[in-house]
């Protein structure tokens, strides 16, 4: 994907069934972060999921490639660039979350992906993650066509199997897998010792 269609991406406005979509998986990962916690949301688009837990949260930080300028708001913060490269922070997070974002990482990344949430995250902390199942590419294909949905990059997709996360997450706690949506999601909670 070049810049140009990033942009239009970015200032594209999600549909009805785009934020639908993310207060599902806002629903799913909610229960797993403390009240008072600082979070580092991973491809955090426009800042909904934090926005979402303002007066839940401490405070966090969101990262995404689309951002252009930095944005500040309720103690959080927006930032460009891809995770871990581009990432820089002083402090540990009590919680990261990957909402619908690791299937968009490049699958010799993720060992490196790995490394920097045991990083950044503090002892006992969560690193959460939602994944669609590869099949759901196809039916987002078939939304976009129709213009049913639209803030979805799905050709960044390339068919990443959930199952293969706790491979690369082995020196973590699984402390949750599960499948909603019927299925078509996983959800994945693991913990830093």
């Amino acid at each position: 994907m070049d810049n140009r269609q990033r942009e239009s991406q970015a200032t594209s406005a999600p549909k009805a069934v785009d934020r639908l979509l993310a207060e599902m998986r806002f629903a799913k990962a909610k229960p797993y972060i403390p009240k008072g916690a600082r979070l580092l949301d991973v491809g955090a688009g426009d800042g909904s999921f934090l926005r979402h837990l303002c007066g839940h949260i401490s405070g966090g930080v969101g990262i995404d490639p689309l951002i252009t300028e930095p944005v500040a708001f309720d103690r959080c913060e927006l930032v460009g660039g891809y995770f871990p490269q581009d990432f820089e922070d002083n402090g540990n997070f009590d919680v990261i979350t990957l909402l619908a974002t690791i299937e968009h990482i490049p699958i010799d990344r993720l060992s490196a992906l790995e490394a920097a949430c045991w990083r950044y995250l503090s002892a006992g902390g969560h690193v959460i993650m939602t994944v669609p199942h590869p099949f759901v590419d196809k039916i987002l294909d078939v939304l976009k066509f129709f213009r049913i949905i639209s803030g979805m990059a799905t050709e960044e997709h390339y068919g990443f199997k959930p199952i293969v996360l706790p491979d690369y997450f082995s020196r973590w706690q699984l402390v949750k897998k599960g499948r909603w949506q019927l299925g078509f999601n996983y959800l994945f909670v693991f913990q830093k010792p």
